[in-house]
């Protein structure tokens, strides 16, 4: 979610919570994160909906049952931005209703005050004509390729914009969906369907209940040709899994390992799936990567492919990430934007702990390690903590999983798992915030973490590790001083930390220490006389930090051939990043040879990629043949010139199984042999790729003039015809091309205007190349003033009249 930003540097707990820890001192204060205060509590929620797509407008009734938590309620505030209202009635004949509405949303007044000790009902009839919240995908391509649906995005606030409601985490209703819409279509929405009829007009109502409260940004609705498959697992819960009914060959590769994802969560957390089913349902344009809706997540169709394209864009680890959402997110919700971390980071958590057991250790290494480089970077904007509306998602998502992996390697396996249990049992279809977590630990193993949440949960910074060792007699002694920048919100931090040594008769020796002080010293007894091959500081990287320990090259590359975490031999590769090629070279082939770890495969021949040598050369030959293909894209990512042993194989790599690969081969070849350019273009001109990649490049590759016959099609591409990712793709070519005409003016407005940033954002930056050139700027001001827009659109297009 991305709040308004407002910081103050405050000596106070977060405001927003009831709770306070006296431990914690100072810190930064999260205005933007405040419990939003109501004085109602909502129960139900009823909604009968139609659609008319091609106006993009929606009608809805409203049945919303709820109970006054004051003594005095005289009035009810909805949020509903731009929406409509026809009448608002309650069921007490007693009680005359009055409303006004505003930007925001209506204002109901009651004529005398609610009965505290009863519950009510009010009945809203309305329209919206939406342009957040709800999104009609496709109805106005006049030539019919694109796909037509219509879904929803509610969170953080914005199903407000498709039906009046309280929008915000901190109420929890039973909802029920009741659409009505054109029987060819199939309509998805929360909970079970219960009900589905075909009406005297062609329509189908299909009617969807849940029997559990959840937060209203979680209600949604997809609508498209869908068919599905369901997905069995032993906890008895059937993942329904919908993909478009024109592609079946999507459905395995897609959806793989969700039965066994399901299985997986329900006996790592010992809390049964906590709703009646489960579904999930791409759709077109989704502007973020999925959502979490209760009981059926919608996700964007980029993540919709076959076996080829999924290796490139899988969608396993956000169908783990949306599902443990179910729990940690729709189960127990945060109270405020303050405690956001309880979402994601934990979504972002198990879903890397469930892709462990399918992809293995490797993997599951790397992705801690790329957590942690998002965790330091996000520390040199600014020094949110992961408590905070404003943390940002380097800090919700990967920083949150690594703290939370932290926390498990501090307290052991068995305790964190008994608290995570009941942590959610206690929490049941309710609300937490962060000192509910913390309370856990205390509640059921005794466990007092002030020190763990004050350093890596309600204060932000990594810490800075600067070690060295030395060895004598019987013994190396190891210095760890700390070195980050310190000052009223960062301090030496405490952590456990294990050190292992290897020494050069074998032995391998590790010890855990506790580290505390701006300097630690630790002593590791070893056999008398025994030398020291190499040092790892905290194997396995178990702690976020950033590192300095100056070893020789002898040690770096005993560690990149003995070390026994993939994570430790890759990060000693990297520590010789700047020694010279010719010192290194002979060990890194062996290396490379010896290595089954992709990861450092692809960073030796990063590291060598440049060297036109005999050995190197042949090293790249023997990298272009791996079986992996992100190894052969390191080959031709490192190539500055293609020496002649390597142009077989790179020539094969137009065939290759991965579709990015074949693009960037593409580029290559024919930038150095333009003289066998057709040769090229003909071994690939039927190849179209992910988000038609490869196509898009075919066609840019040969465009020399604006008035190239393969102009018109790279054009189309950028049409509200294509996905987004097909149209952002086509506009960059163009750009690079530096050529335009007045079918691109049209394409690229009408994408400015899209609700999808990641759409529009491309489009406005082509607008601002293009529009420095007169005869761009004459176009799109003769275009624009050409139609008649609406006020939103005119206020977005006034820039470009200037």
């Amino acid at each position: 979610m991305r709040l308004p930003f407002i910081v103050l540097f405050l000596c106070a707990f977060i405001a927003q919570t009831s709770y306070c820890n006296d431990s914690i001192v100072c810190h930064i204060s999260d205005i933007g994160g405040h419990y939003r205060e109501h004085n109602v509590d909502f129960d139900t929620l009823k909604l009968d909906i139609r659609f008319n797509p091609l106006l993009g407008e929606v009608s809805g009734k409203e049945l919303l049952s709820f109970k006054p938590i004051q003594p005095i309620v005289d009035s009810l505030f909805l949020d509903a931005p731009g929406i409509t209202f026809n009448s608002i009635m309650i069921n007490d004949p007693r009680v005359n209703i009055t409303f006004s509405t505003t930007k925001e949303g209506v204002s109901i007044r009651f004529s005398k005050s609610l009965n505290w000790n009863r519950s009510y009902k009010i009945t809203i009839d309305y329209k919206a004509t939406p342009r957040r919240g709800l999104y009609f995908i496709g109805w106005k391509d006049e030539r019919n390729l694109s796909r037509k649906q219509i879904w929803t995005q509610g969170q953080g606030i914005d199903n407000r914009h498709w039906f009046p409601c309280y929008d915000d985490v901190n109420d929890k209703v039973i909802t029920e969906t009741n659409i009505t819409f054109d029987k060819a279509y199939t309509v998805i929405s929360n909970g079970l369907l219960t009900l589905s009829r075909i009406n005297p007009d062609n329509t189908k109502t299909w009617q969807y209940r849940m029997s559990k409260p959840h937060s209203p940004y979680l209600v949604m609705l997809a609508i498209d040709k869908y068919a599905y498959k369901d997905y069995p697992s032993k906890s008895g819960i059937t993942s329904r899994q919908y993909y478009y009914a024109d592609r079946p060959q999507d459905v395995a590769s897609t959806y793989q390992y969700s039965s066994e994802m399901m299985d997986w969560l329900r006996k790592e957390l010992q809390v049964p799936f906590p709703w009646t089913s489960y579904a999930n349902t791409p759709v077109q344009d989704f502007m973020f990567g999925a959502m979490e809706n209760t009981t059926s997540t919608i996700f964007g169709d980029f993540y919709l492919h076959d076996y080829r394209a999924n290796q490139e864009r899988g969608y396993v680890s956000t169908n783990a990430h949306e599902l443990t959402h179910q729990w940690f997110g729709d189960y127990i919700t945060e109270w405020s934007a303050t405690h956001h971390w309880l979402h994601e980071s934990f979504a972002t958590y198990y879903a890397k702990q469930f892709c462990a057991t399918v992809y293995g250790q490797d993997q599951y290494e790397w992705t801690k390690y790329n957590e942690s480089l998002q965790a330091i970077n996000a520390d040199k904007n600014d020094n949110y903590p992961v408590a905070h509306s404003r943390a940002g998602s380097s800090r919700h998502y990967p920083k949150g999983s690594f703290v939370i992996d932290m926390l498990r390697y501090v307290v052991g396996d068995s305790i964190y798992r008994k608290c995570i249990t009941k942590y959610l049992e206690k929490h049941a279809y309710g609300m937490v915030d962060t000192h509910d977590f913390y309370r856990a630990f205390m509640e059921t193993a005794g466990i007092n973490l002030d020190w763990f949440f004050e350093e890596w949960i309600y204060k932000s910074g990594v810490p800075e590790f600067t070690v060295a060792y030395e060895t004598d007699s019987n013994a190396v002694r190891v210095f760890v001083t700390q070195t980050h920048k310190k000052d009223s919100l960062i301090k030496d931090f405490r952590m456990p930390v294990d050190i292992e040594v290897y020494t050069q008769n074998g032995e391998k020796i590790k010890q855990r220490f506790l580290i505390s002080r701006t300097l630690d010293t630790f002593s590791i007894p070893i056999k008398a006389n025994t030398q020291t091959e190499f040092v790892v500081f905290d194997p396995g990287y178990n702690v976020l930090k950033t590192l300095k320990f100056q070893r020789s090259y002898n040690e770096l590359i005993a560690q990149a051939a003995k070390g026994k975490n993939m994570i430790d031999r890759y990060l000693a590769i990297v520590a010789l990043k700047d020694t010279a090629v010719a010192k290194k070279q002979s060990d890194f082939i062996k290396l490379f040879d010896n290595e089954k770890a992709i990861y450092i495969k692809q960073e030796i021949i990063a590291q060598l990629g440049k060297t036109h040598n005999d050995e190197a050369i042949k090293l790249l030959v023997k990298g272009l043949k791996e079986e992996h293909f992100m190894v052969r894209r390191a080959v031709v990512e490192s190539i500055d010139t293609i020496d002649a042993e390597l142009i077989p194989e790179l020539e094969k790599m137009l065939n290759d199984t991965s579709y990015v690969n074949i693009e960037m081969a593409l580029r290559k070849l024919e930038k150095q042999f333009p003289n066998q350019a057709k040769v090229y273009f003909e071994k690939t001109k039927d190849i179209h790729g992910i988000s038609e990649n490869v196509r898009i490049t075919w066609l840019e590759l040969q465009i020399k003039d604006a008035m190239n016959p393969n102009m018109k099609e790279l054009v189309d591409y950028t049409s509200l015809s294509y996905e987004f990712r097909i149209r952002v793709r086509a506009m960059e070519s163009l750009q690079r091309l530096g050529f335009y005409n007045e079918q691109l003016v049209f394409n690229v407005v009408d994408a400015s205007l899209n609700p999808n940033s990641r759409l529009a954002g491309p489009a406005e930056r082509t607008i601002t190349k293009f529009v420095k050139e007169d005869a761009f700027k004459t176009l799109l001001t003769n275009y624009i003033s050409s139609k008649n827009w609406e006020n939103w659109q005119s206020e977005i297009l006034a820039k470009w009249k200037k």
